[in-house]
């Protein structure tokens, strides 16, 4: 994704507040009974032209809850780092 992994961090963050924490390995989103990890990497800038794209590689993996709750969490946290483009 183009994000760094600040603004993944704060994405989560502003959509889920407290239940985001992290660690050395990442993020982790706990709540309703169902926790994700988000492993991040930042990979190569990417550019075209002059514009410069920052790119970061998650990992999601899920750590407690059942897969139609993981499922539906998931979705959550799509819409909430979703960007405007145009």
């Amino acid at each position: 994704m183009s994000s760094t992994p600040e603004e993944f961090r704060r994405a989560l963050s502003q959509a889920f507040g407290a239940a985001v924490t992290g660690d050395a390995n990442g993020l982790l989103l706990a709540e309703g009974g169902v926790s994700l990890h988000f492993s991040l990497q930042t990979e190569k800038t990417r550019q075209i032209g002059a514009l410069q794209l920052a790119c970061l590689r998650v990992e999601i993996s899920i750590q407690a809850g059942d897969a139609v709750a993981a499922k539906t969490l998931l979705a959550r946290v799509d819409r909430a780092t979703l960007r405007g483009g145009g």
